[in-house]
């Protein structure tokens, strides 16, 4: 950030040699008006199409460092689910229905109620705007981390045709085509978008075609926009998307393996002089050294173990993953004496189907099977003779009968979900531009899902844990000794199936007041909104098959919940180009419940809301009309936090769980973006943003049942330190034509992704790596051709082919952890044709 102090100053000395139009202004919606972003006491960054276009922005998984102390990893078993922190606060990575997101995600001002389907690609995006902190007044619930809204293009007056089709390595294939029809019948504009996107996977799995290699993707979206004036102040606006994607999972490669080594897997962990119980992995490593691989050219399971990158990698029972989303916005918009009178309809769908997907990072596994039928098998005679009550014959059929085997995977899935949901808001916004300006609305919200979440795994037992003394008395250390296969597999089938439903409703209100008039310096902004939710969740399965009658009602609940939330700021305009600000924010996250509680001793059990205070000043400032410096401390305070609290369910299951509110922490930090123009041409933009997660409070049980705090061994997951970026851009008009050059770079400092060392036994090897990515983009613009304009961009991403991880799946008590790695350097060619 050095460096945009420097090119500031530059900037300044250079300013009577550029020229006078300078940084252009940025005119954003967030506040249910257009305003300009230099003048809102909120932190706040907008993108426009130019900026999105150029660097290949058109999703939500994009937006990764775009803006400070922002981050974005992708799904792990479907292309459009994302992870989004901000602040510190990430959107939770596990994709149940049972749980909202602290972090708000936006279509058009439309809200998109699952991560899971929360990024898909649109073909025609305005702006991004990407708000930080608690945003409870007027985007609502579950945005206490933030929100980020995509904002798409009207149809335009005047008839235009745009093209695209571009190709890149990993057989990148893009075709695009967006067709306004301009203003028909003096009342009506419409347009017409469509988007087809492939590419093969960036990893060689030797078990499958390259269609159905890891990052494989196909994607087919359309878009359709019609503006209908039904009045001189009354227009009607409807919007309509559909996207079909049909993705392969990135590759989870497997990085780390329960080894029986008490050293590296302690049973306890002492905590402030209190004992606790830690999550044991089975010994997977001792069952790979003695099993083999099912496929010849995949090797040793045990070679398949590493944390560096594999590019060649054997994944058995990978299927495609098919997400259909689509959606219609309709909004009617009234200008009327004094008043806008505004009314947003929205229905969504979103349909997912896993046909596998094989997680453990290897092909199949042959190994010792276990049965209790089996024990003896393949024990030497001397051993069997010892045993009373074996026959002659049945100990020679023992002693010449070996240990039974098994061909399986150490875990896959399959999947299928639905969704939908309808949203209706209406709104009264005042006329912009006077002393005191409002708008105020009411929000109603419905959602349903279900899932069937079939699941199966091999979990591994040591038998010598069967062979002890209260056992087998005085012969248990020979059947130790002697025990022909010590670790052993035991396939477990599992299914995880539930329905879930929501209603919300809300009435908001906002208000800025400027003592003295328009151009008063001093603006006091107040902002309420009143919620009310309540939430069903019915779990029919969990388990190896779905529940008996009779325990469906213990397996069923619903809880209401409501929360008041708001903002009170204060801005103080120093001078047109410097804008001071202070805010009080408080957010909250709907409380719901977790679909994975094994109910076998206590009825599902709902986790009530989390609740936030942020405190923020900022500073806006334009200096010469040459630079524009952004900046905002933070502190935020976190009550109720959802923990997720392990519950052991018995020998031979994984463990179930529980969610509970039982955390608090302190989030702190600072962050800023800059752009300066440096010459006619020449510009420098960069962000950075530093976030302090503090836990204060984080309950788990000690060995004797005893719930204390845990807090200070607690990493919050999905919470970089550091982000920043930096590019540089230059444009050169060739005559009638410009030279377009860019490179930028964007880091990301480590984090955690299983943060309790109490139940993740893989903590650390499954964190996120830092990062530091560089993309570069080249482009001939403004060259006339065929009656049209043409332009030609040659760009890269990941420019040094950095490798890192990026998502991460600790399996805890199933004895292996698996990661998987961001792509590769990536690189193409598009042309563009307007007409």
């Amino acid at each position: 950030m050095t460096l945009l102090a420097g090119a500031a100053l530059f900037a300044l000395e250079s300013a009577a040699h550029a020229q006078e139009a300078g940084i252009a202004d940025i005119v954003v919606t967030a506040q249910k008006r257009g305003e300009n972003l230099q003048r809102m006491p909120v932190a706040i960054s907008a993108f426009t199409a130019k900026q999105l276009d150029l660097q290949g922005i058109s999703e939500t998984k994009d937006l990764s460092a775009i803006a400070p102390n922002v981050a974005v990893l992708g799904g792990t078993t479907n292309a459009t689910a994302s992870v989004v922190t901000i602040r510190g606060v990430p959107t939770a990575s596990d994709e149940s229905m049972g749980y909202d997101s602290p972090i708000g995600i936006y279509v058009d001002g439309v809200y998109l109620a699952r991560s899971a389907a929360s990024s898909f690609e649109v073909a025609d995006i305005e702006r991004i705007e990407v708000l930080r902190g608690p945003q409870g007044t007027l985007f609502g619930r579950n945005t206490t981390g933030g929100a980020v809204n995509f904002v798409t293009k009207r149809p335009t007056q005047d008839f235009n045709l745009a093209l695209r089709a571009g190709a890149g390595n990993y057989d990148q294939r893009v075709l695009r085509g967006v067709l306004n029809t301009g203003t028909l019948a003096g009342i009506a504009r419409s347009s017409i978008s469509y988007l087809y996107k492939s590419r093969d996977g960036v990893v060689d799995n030797l078990l499958q075609p390259d269609r159905l290699d890891p990052g494989a993707s196909t994607m087919h979206s359309a878009r359709w926009a019609l503006s209908l004036d039904l009045a001189d102040n009354v227009t009607l606006t409807n919007i309509f998307d559909w996207s079909r994607i049909r993705s392969v999972a990135a590759f989870q490669q497997l990085v780390g393996v329960g080894n029986g080594n008490e050293t590296d897997f302690p049973a306890t962990l002492t905590v402030n002089g209190a004992v606790f119980p830690k999550v044991q992995p089975a010994n997977v490593l001792g069952y790979l050294q003695a099993a083999t691989s099912g496929e010849a050219e995949c090797g040793s399971p045990v070679a398949q173990i590493s944390r560096q990158r594999r590019s060649r990698v054997c994944n058995n029972s990978t299927g495609p993953s098919i997400d259909k989303v689509w959606g219609n916005m309709t909004r009617l918009e009234a200008d009327l004496d004094g008043v806008t009178l505004r009314s947003t309809s929205a229905f969504r769908w979103w349909r997912n189907s896993l046909s596998a997907n094989d997680l453990d990072g290897l092909g199949t596994v042959r190994g010792p099977a276990f049965s209790q039928d089996s024990l003896l098998n393949n024990m030497p005679m001397s051993v069997l003779d010892q045993i009373p009550g074996l026959t002659p014959d049945m100990r020679a059929y023992l002693a010449s009968t070996a240990v039974p085997t098994t061909t399986q995977d150490l875990f896959e899935i399959t999947d299928k979900r639905r969704h939908r949901q309808f949203s209706q808001e209406f709104e009264i916004v005042s006329p912009s531009g006077g002393a005191f300006e409002w708008v105020a609305g009411g929000f109603f919200f419905h959602e349903k899902g279900r899932e069937l979440n079939p699941q199966h795994y091999a979990y591994v037992i040591d038998t010598d844990t069967i062979f002890t003394d209260a056992n087998f008395g005085a012969l248990a250390p020979a059947l130790r000794l002697n025990n022909p296969a010590r670790y052993r597999a035991m396939a477990v089938p599992s299914a995880i199936g539930y329905t879930a439903s929501t209603r919300s409703y809300a009435v908001y209100g906002q208000a800025t007041w400027r003592p003295g008039g328009v151009d008063d310096r001093l603006g006091v902004t107040l902002g309420l909104r009143q919620s009310w939710d309540s939430k069903t969740l019915a779990v029919f399965q969990n388990g190896v098959a779905p529940f008996a009658e009779e325990d469906l009602p213990r397996n069923r609940g619903s809880k209401k919940f409501r929360a008041l939330t708001g903002n009170l700021s204060v801005d103080f305009r120093m001078s047109d180009d410097l804008n001071l600000y202070a805010r009080i924010a408080r957010g909250y996250r709907s409380g719901g419940f977790d679909a994975r509680q094994n109910t076998a001793e206590l009825p599902l059990t709902p986790f009530n809301s989390e609740k936030i205070w942020s405190y923020e000043a900022g500073a806006k400032a334009k200096l010469g009309n040459r630079i524009r410096i952004n900046s905002a401390f933070f502190y935020n305070i976190y009550n109720d936090q959802f923990v997720t609290v392990p519950v052991p369910v018995g020998e031979g299951q994984s463990f179930g769980s529980i969610v509970v509110n039982a955390g608090k922490t302190r989030y702190y930090g600072f962050e800023f973006d800059g752009k300066a123009l440096i010459a006619d041409g020449f510009e420098l933009d960069g962000a950075f943003g530093y976030v302090k997660a503090d836990p204060v409070t984080y309950l788990a049980g000690d060995v004797a049942f005893q719930p204390r705090n845990v807090a200070s061994i607690i990493k919050l997951n999905y919470a970089p330190k550091v982000t920043a970026s930096m590019a540089a851009s230059y444009r050169h008009e060739i005559g009638s034509n410009a030279l377009l050059l860019r490179l930028g770079y964007a880091y990301t400092s480590s984090f955690h992704m299983f943060g309790n060392p109490l139940t993740a036994p893989f903590s650390d090897i499954t964190k996120g790596d830092a990062r530091g990515l560089v993309d570069a983009q080249i482009r001939l613009d403004q060259v006339n051709f065929a009656g049209g304009e043409f332009s030609v961009t040659l760009w890269a991403k990941n420019l040094t082919n950095k490798h890192y991880a990026s998502r991460a799946v600790d399996f805890g008590q199933l004895g292996f952890s698996t990661v998987s790695f961001g792509d590769p350097r990536t690189l193409g060619l598009t042309v563009d044709m307007k007409f």
